[in-house]
C-alpha cells in the first residue's frame, strides 16, 4: 500500500534534515558539500574493499608498512558525527521522528545484532574472579575493627574481642564462630572458613601485638597503677582508683574469664546502696551471724587477687540450708552456671583444667581431701602458670590463675600444715526458721552484690593504713584476712574488737581440730602440764624417749617419729599450733654434738594488740 505524503509535512522534514547536515558539517569543520563528499567516498571504498578476514594476534601486533600507512593517510576516517551525516544524508538518522521513505506504522524493526565475542582466554591469560579476594577484604576489615593482638606477662600471644572485653587465645576457632556471625549480619552472605583463615593468617603476620595487662578471672589489680577491677558484664568492668571508694565503670580492659562464669548481678535496681545490705546474707541462710565479719572478710578478700587468698570451709551436715548458703555465697562472689562440683580432682592437669571453668573454686560435700589435692588447691590459691586450653584443646599460650577456694564437709578435712594455716572454717547449724527474704528486696543476689561492692570500696580506700602494719603478720596465711576484717568492721560501724573476738573464737576451735591432728604437739602438751617449773630443755634424742608415754593411743604409728631428724620436723610444724596455746617451743642450738629444743608456757598469745 502507497504511503502519501502532503507536500507541507515533507518540506518540513527535508529542512529539519538539512538543519542536521549544517550541524554535523560545523562539527567536523568543514562545508556541507565537503561533508556528502567524503560520505560518498567512504560508499565508493566499502564496496571496493570488501571486510577482511580476522587478522590473527601475532599479525596484527606488527608495525604496518609505509604504503600501508601512505594509504591510510589518503583515506580520512569519518568521524562520529561524519557518519551521522552520511546516515542522515541516505535518510537513516537515528532520530525518533519517521523519514519520509518510511511510515512509523509499516517500517520493519532492524535485526538486532549480538555484541562481538571477546576472543576465549586459557591459562594464565583467563582473568581470575575478584569475589573471593572481596570476602578476603572485607573478613580483614572485621578483624582489624574489633580484634588486638596483645602479650601477656609470659609473652604470649593473645587477641582481645573489643566487643565483649574478653580475651581469646590466637587460634582460628575461638574467632571463626563470631566473625562468620557478624559477617552475615552485614553483607548478608555466608562466608567460607577458608576465607576467614586467610584473612586471619595475614591480620596475624601483618598487625603486631603490644603487651599489657591482662587478669583471669572475676577480679583484678595492676601493680604499676594501683587500681583494682571486678569484671562484671560483657565488655565492662568496675574500676577503683587506688584510696578511693567509688567504683566506675571501665571499657576495654582485657580480662580471661572462666569458661563457666557470667556476669555480676545488675545493682542499678537497688535504690539506697547501703554496706547493710550485706546483713541479708545472714538473715536468710544458715550462715552463722556470729561469724559474719569473717566471712564478710574473705568475700572481699576474694576480690583482692595481689593478697593471699584464703579457704573457706563450711562445716555441718548436708541439708538444704548447707547448699543454700554455698550456692548464695558462690552467686555474689562469682556468679557461674554451676554453683559447685561434687568431685575433687586428682591430679594436677584436672585442677588447672577446673580452674579454667571456675574463678572462684567450690566444691561441696568434700570427705577426704589428700595431701597430694591440698598442695593443687594451695598453689591454685597462691597463683601459678599454666597452659591455656581452648574448648578442650591446648593452645600455644601460658596464663598466671589465681583462685580462691570454698568447700562444704560434714568435719575439716584440711592436715596439711600450708594450707590449714590459710584456711578459714565457719561451723554451719540448721536453722530453718530464719529462711525468709525480705519483701522490700526484689533480687537478693543484685542486693548482696550491692553491699559487697560498697563495703570492697571502702577496704580499698582505707587500704593504706593497714598494708604494712606489721602487727598482722603474726597471722601467717591469715595476716590479708585479718587486714581486711578490720577495715570490714570498720565499714559496718562496729568497733574492731569484735571482729578480734571473733576471729579468736573461730581459732580456738580450728587449733582444737589441728592439735587433735598432730600427735607431737598433744604430747608436749601434756608433758608440761605435768611439769611444775614449766619449762623443758632438752636434746632432741631425750626428747624422744620422754614424749614416747605421752603419745595419743589413737595415733597411727607411721605418724609419731622414730629418729631424732623426724622429731626436729614434727617439732617446726608444731611451733604455730602451740602458740596459740600459750607454749613457745624453739630450737637453742646445738651443745657439742646434740641439738637442744625448749618448751616453755606463756601467756596465750592475744589475738588482739
Amino acid at each position: 500500500m502507497a504511503i502519501r505524503i502532503k507536500g507541507k509535512d515533507f518540506q518540513k522534514l527535508e529542512e529539519r534534515k538539512k538543519r542536521q547536515l549544517r550541524m554535523f558539517a560545523e562539527i567536523e569543520g568543514c562545508s556541507v558539500e565537503e561533508l556528502l563528499a567524503r560520505a560518498d567516498s567512504f560508499d565508493n571504498s566499502s564496496e571496493k574493499n570488501p571486510p577482511q578476514p580476522e587478522v590473527s594476534k601475532t599479525n596484527r601486533d606488527k608495525t604496518p608498512s609505509a604504503h600501508q600507512q601512505s594509504n591510510d593517510e589518503k583515506n580520512q576516517p569519518l568521524g562520529e558525527w561524519g557518519m551521522k551525516a552520511h546516515m542522515a544524508a541516505k535518510g537513516m538518522t537515528e532520530m525518533s521522528y519517521p523519514s519520509p521513505f518510511s511510515h512509523p506504522y509499516t517500517q520493519k524493526p532492524a535485526p538486532i545484532q549480538s555484541q562481538p565475542q571477546a576472543p576465549q582466554l586459557v591459562g594464565q591469560d583467563k582473568p581470575r574472579p575478584d569475589y573471593r579476594q572481596r570476602r578476603v577484604d572485607r573478613v580483614s576489615s572485621i578483624l582489624v575493627d574489633r580484634y588486638r593482638r596483645i602479650t601477656n606477662e609470659a609473652n604470649s600471644s593473645l587477641l582481645f574481642d573489643t566487643y565483649k572485653g574478653r580475651v581469646l587465645p590466637e587460634v582460628l576457632d575461638a574467632i571463626s564462630s563470631s566473625v562468620a556471625t557478624q559477617y552475615r549480619s552485614i553483607h548478608g552472605s555466608e562466608v567460607p572458613k577458608t576465607d576467614i583463615r586467610r584473612a586471619f593468617d595475614h591480620f596475624c603476620e601483618s598487625v603486631a601485638p603490644y603487651e599489657t595487662k591482662v587478669f583471669f578471672g572475676r577480679a583484678g589489680y595492676d601493680p604499676v597503677s594501683r587500681r583494682r577491677f571486678i569484671h562484671a558484664t560483657a565488655g565492662q568492668c568496675l574500676m577503683v582508683d587506688a584510696g578511693t571508694m567509688y567504683h566506675q565503670t571501665q571499657v576495654g580492659q582485657p580480662f580471661i574469664l572462666p569458661f563457666k562464669s557470667r556476669d555480676l548481678p545488675q545493682t542499678s535496681n537497688i535504690g539506697n546502696h547501703s554496706t547493710f545490705l550485706i546483713d541479708s546474707l545472714f538473715d536468710i541462710s544458715a550462715l552463722p551471724s556470729e561469724a559474719d565479719l569473717l566471712i564478710v572478710a574473705w568475700m572481699v578478700l576474694s576480690w583482692m587477687p595481689d593478697r593471699k587468698q584464703v579457704m573457706l570451709e563450711l562445716l555441718g551436715a548436708p541439708s538444704s540450708s548447707m547448699e543454700k548458703a554455698h550456692s548464695l555465697i558462690k552467686c555474689v562472689v562469682d556468679p557461674s552456671t554451676e554453683s559447685w562440683q561434687n568431685e575433687l580432682p586428682n591430679h594436677v592437669k584436672q585442677f588447672n583444667d577446673v580452674a579454667l571453668q571456675h574463678y572462684l573454686l567450690s566444691f561441696s560435700q568434700v570427705v577426704d581431701l589428700t595431701p597430694i589435692q591440698q598442695d593443687h588447691l594451695f598453689n591454685l590459691m597462691r597463683g601459678k602458670p599454666i597452659d591455656w586450653k581452648w574448648k578442650g584443646k591446648k593452645v600455644v599460650a601460658n596464663i598466671t590463675v589465681q583462685c580462691p577456694v570454698m568447700i562444704s564437709s560434714l568435719e575439716s578435712v584440711v592436715t596439711v600444715p600450708k594450707l590449714a594455716d590459710s584456711t578459714l572454717s565457719i561451723e554451719v547449724e540448721e536453722n530453718e526458721s530464719r529462711y525468709e527474704i525480705p519483701e522490700q528486696l526484689q533480687s537478693i543476689e543484685s542486693a548482696l552484690v550491692a553491699g559487697l561492692l560498697m563495703i570492697f570500696g571502702h577496704v580499698n580506700a582505707r587500704w593504706a593504713m593497714v598494708e604494712y602494719d606489721r602487727r598482722f603478720d603474726h597471722y601467717g596465711g591469715l595476716a590479708d584476712l585479718c587486714r581486711v576484717g578490720e577495715l570490714v568492721a570498720e565499714s559496718l560501724r562496729r568497733d574492731k574488737a569484735e571482729f578480734w573476738h571473733q576471729f579468736e573464737t573461730n581459732q580456738r576451735s580450728r587449733r582444737q581440730f589441728e592439735l587433735e591432728e598432730s600427735p607431737v604437739a598433744m604430747a608436749i602438751l601434756k608433758m608440761l602440764a605435768d611439769e611444775p617449773s614449766g619449762v623443758i630443755d632438752m636434746p632432741v634424742k631425750r626428747w624422744l624417749s620422754r614424749l614416747k608415754p605421752y603419745c595419743p593411743e589413737s595415733t597411727p604409728p607411721e605418724q609419731w617419729p622414730t629418729t631424732s631428724r623426724g622429731l626436729s620436723a614434727k617439732f617446726k610444724l608444731a611451733k604455730p599450733l602451740l602458740r596459740d596455746f600459750g607454749i613457745t617451743l624453739a630450737s637453742i642450738g646445738r651443745r657439742g654434738p646434740q641439738c637442744y629444743w625448749r618448751a616453755e608456757k606463756t601467756q596465750p598469745s592475744s589475738v588482739e594488740e
